[in-house]
């Protein structure tokens, strides 16, 4: 079978509205403050995320959902400085959760010796790397379900990425306990104004039943798509690779959220909570 071709829609589906709401949804930063996100809105959006696929059907994950002025400027702060986050009307943030899932086995005696003699187990209370890997699945399943719902009400959203970042104060301002990790967020309200398209290049993305490392030529094609799109007056190729490389590889903020990353996971075994 052939690669199938992903550099544009599938002429098939082009009038499907499902297809055609993925194919035109693109980030929102500039929210409209005279058209507040409904009641109704907002309900299916939530409705929507409680909907995506979960491992177990346990989904292992809460989402806060903030309206106040107050805790959406300082988010904006901490999420490395973005006023756009302080002015849009409704955020929602998705945990990564086994505290709840610690709350249950020791409300229905899971964690009693005798029932760990009885079915022969051994006791067993922190999460590990494997619940954090599927957990982690169902948060950001959950959340896309919420931006393509989002889209389909009306509403536009912005992922922030950043919201692992300072993860000491975060861990405060959200009350989030050991076993937990913030692991996205949403803001979300009107668009302010009709929003292009954002360029997604498809060179190098899928790969054909196995892991293929890139030859040159592919990485050159890489290369030349990329700018294409994004540095189309470059006068070097190369030039968004190099750009990524000082603004997000090498950047003070990707610093900062690989030391809070690695504070979130001690938070997430319990060897080292956030909150004292």
């Amino acid at each position: 079978m052939p690669e199938p071709d992903i550099s544009q829609p599938v002429h098939a589906y082009a009038d499907d509205p499902t297809m055609s709401l993925i194919e035109c949804r693109t980030s929102t930063r500039a929210f409209d403050a005279e058209r507040q996100p409904t009641d109704a809105q907002c309900a299916a959006v939530l409705r929507a995320a409680s909907r995506a696929p979960s491992a177990g059907a346990m989904l292992m994950y809460s989402i806060i959902d903030i309206r106040d002025h107050a805790t959406l400027g300082r988010l904006a702060v901490l999420a490395d400085n973005q006023p756009f986050i302080a002015k849009a009307p409704w955020a929602l943030v998705f945990v990564v959760d086994y505290a709840k899932w610690i709350a249950l086995f020791e409300h229905t005696g899971c964690f009693e010796p005798d029932f760990a003699r009885e079915h022969g187990v051994e006791p067993r209370r922190a999460p590990g790397w494997g619940e954090f890997a599927i957990a982690a699945q169902d948060a950001v399943v959950a959340a896309q379900n919420a931006v393509i719902a989002a889209e389909a009400v009306g509403l536009g959203s912005c992922y922030i990425g950043d919201v692992v970042e300072h993860g000491e104060d975060v861990a405060r301002l959200l009350e989030l306990p050991a076993h937990t990790v913030p692991l996205s967020m949403l803001v979300l309200g009107a668009p302010a104004k009709e929003r292009p398209q954002t360029p997604h290049p498809v060179v190098n993305l899928v790969m054909e039943e196995r892991y293929r490392p890139a030859d040159a030529a592919t990485l050159d094609a890489q290369v030349a798509e990329m700018d294409a799109m994004f540095r189309p007056h470059a006068a070097e190729a190369g030039s968004r690779v190099r750009d990524i490389y000082l603004r997000k590889h090498t950047s003070a903020f990707m610093r900062e959220m690989g030391r809070s990353t690695e504070r979130w996971f001690a938070n997430w075994t319990g060897e080292e909570p956030l909150l004292g």
